[in-house]
């Protein structure tokens, strides 16, 4: 995949190319739904699939109050649309200069004379060009005019609710992890390099892989059964993963602990993938170090027997 930091500047050639456009926060069912039959359609008519995005949320330049922690960091986004076949991701920095661009212009300007776009992909509430005033009709005209045809993609939903950035960061910040990793399609991603902490848990026999907590969304602080994959490795191991302030050994310090089971390997320095597959328990302060030791132990042991289950289940779907 070939990342286009800006559209304006860039001085790639593009020919044949079917878009998918869109904030895309969080890569969720109706985003992959999209990306996909940009995808698909361009392999089809041998031509090349791209996503068009931004670098920054458009609300923090047009009505930075109302901008939303994002479901995911700059570095997950690209990981999860790389993951989906795509040749090329732009991710252009929405600044007030582009931002006053009109729907036409960037129609134009854009999509027909710097990406020879031949088809577009949006989503159904798609809004576009200055101030948002630009809409799915609007789109529809002006690019049966300069040949490009638009393929407007309809709601995807879970449960008779329309599947939105906006709804899963509310399934996030309440707790509701499972409804969140359903309409994102796979478990909350996170990416991040490992730092050297205080080596507290590997004293008391559970070292942990010590993330630091970006601005971006989480889940309420807790502990999270999970999966870990180590930069340049294809294996995932299971994990136990704390996100919160460890308020026995740590108090008032956030950050991210990943205790990575059946593994001792030094990974300093390295990122590692974290999928968040389901909340254990919440975060709690105790007693002394061997009560802590021995919640930790259990916590280990109720994620192993939770895995043998999903395992077990995942082979009986196979045969």
């Amino acid at each position: 995949m070939k990342i286009i930091d800006n559209i304006l500047l860039t001085e790639e050639k593009f020919e044949n190319i079917y878009v998918a456009i869109g904030a895309f926060d969080g890569i969720h069912m109706g985003h992959r739904e999209l990306i996909s039959k940009a995808v698909e359609e361009a392999k089809k008519a041998g031509g090349k699939s791209a996503v068009f995005t931004f670098l920054n949320h458009p609300l923090e330049v047009t009505n930075s109050i109302k901008a939303p922690k994002l479901i995911s960091s700059l570095e997950e986004k690209v990981h999860i649309i790389k993951s989906l076949g795509v040749d090329y991701l732009i991710l252009q920095p929405f600044t007030k200069e582009f931002s006053s661009m009109s729907p036409e212009q960037f129609i134009k300007t854009v999509l027909k004379e710097t990406l020879n776009t031949k088809e577009i992909y949006v989503g159904f509430n798609f809004s576009f060009g200055k101030g948002g005033k630009g809409t799915v009709h609007n789109l529809k005209c002006f690019a049966k005019n300069l040949d490009m045809n638009v393929n407007v993609i309809e709601p995807i939903k879970l449960q008779e609710q329309v599947i939105s950035s906006t709804f899963i960061r509310e399934m996030l910040a309440t707790g509701n992890l499972d409804i969140a990793n359903r309409c994102l399609g796979q478990p909350f991603l996170i990416i991040g390099e490992v730092v050297h902490g205080r080596k507290l848990g590997r004293v008391m026999g559970f070292p942990t892989a010590n993330l630091k907590i970006l601005n971006k969304i989480y889940p309420p602080f807790g502990l999270y059964g999970g999966r870990v994959v180590v930069e340049g490795e294809e294996r995932s191991w299971s994990a136990v993963i704390n996100i919160g302030k460890n308020p026995t050994l740590k108090p008032d310090e956030r950050s991210i602990e990943v205790h990575i089971l059946d593994f001792d390997r030094d990974i300093y320095g390295k990122r590692i993938y974290v999928s968040l597959m389901e909340f254990l328990r919440e975060e709690k302060k105790f007693n002394s170090m061997d009560e802590l030791k021995e919640t930790i132990k259990n916590d280990v042991l109720n994620w192993r027997a939770k895995v043998r289950v999903i395992e077990d289940g995942d082979s009986t779907k196979d045969r």
